[in-house]
């Protein structure tokens, strides 16, 4: 993808399939923002594109780097303010914040817990920064978690995530958008923490999509608008 003139060059570090990853990249494609995406190696790519957390994405912004996709959301918005990550509406731009700050602290505990659940003896592994599912060794040779590790049919991450799912939906309301009629950055984070589901990425995922259908539609509206 060319490079404007006027825009720093911009490059995205961390594995593509990664939900934190993913958010920051539907948010570049958003603002129409050409980049580059760079995927680990090794576990040392983590600590030399990442020295103080080992934690991935890292967005490059000409010479400054970003951590921690907040942040670079943070950062996106203030560099190129248009189109906005939030709403114009004070009220609204502070549910949107929130929304995104409890996807982070909901689906982040359910998914280490699973992890842990059934790894027990790989506990600090887990909670290294490089602790990724490949380097877990749960992703298959087709890119897909082994059926054997992550199977929604017996469970999955369980009940009380699943009534997490139904807060989203009772979130979304009758809107298209998370409070709002166009997209904000907290459908982009909805959109990337449901992307492994959606994707059937583990199996039985996409069934709890489809058992909820306005959040799959939700899925797909912010899929078409951050092309």
């Amino acid at each position: 993808m060319p490079l404007a003139s006027a825009t720093p060059r911009l490059v995205l570090y961390g594995p593509k399939a990664a939900p934190y990853v993913i958010k920051v990249e539907r948010a570049l494609r958003w603002k129409k923002l050409p980049f580059e995406a760079v995927e680990p190696t090794s576990r040392e790519d983590f600590r030399r594109w990442s020295p103080v957390t080992g934690l991935l994405p890292v967005l490059a912004i000409g010479d400054e780097r970003v951590h921690d996709s907040s942040k670079i959301l943070d950062a996106l918005d203030r560099r190129f303010p248009e189109p906005a990550l939030l709403s114009s509406d004070p009220r609204v731009a502070r549910d949107q914040r929130r929304l995104e700050s409890w996807l982070t602290e909901t689906f982040d505990f359910y998914i280490l817990r699973w992890v842990r659940a059934r790894f027990p003896d790989r506990r600090g592994d887990a909670d290294a920064p490089q602790g990724s599912f490949s380097s877990l060794g749960l992703i298959g040779d087709d890119g897909h978690v082994l059926e054997t590790v992550f199977d929604t049919r017996d469970g999955g991450p369980g009940p009380e995530f699943e009534r997490r799912l139904d807060d989203l939906v009772a979130f979304l309301g009758e809107r298209p958008y998370f409070f709002s009629d166009r997209p904000s950055r907290a459908d982009i984070a909805v959109f990337a923490a449901v992307h492994g589901m959606a994707t059937d990425l583990y199996a039985g995922g996409r069934d709890l999509l489809e058992r909820r259908p306005r959040l799959l539609a939700h899925f797909d509206r912010v899929d078409r608008a951050t092309r």
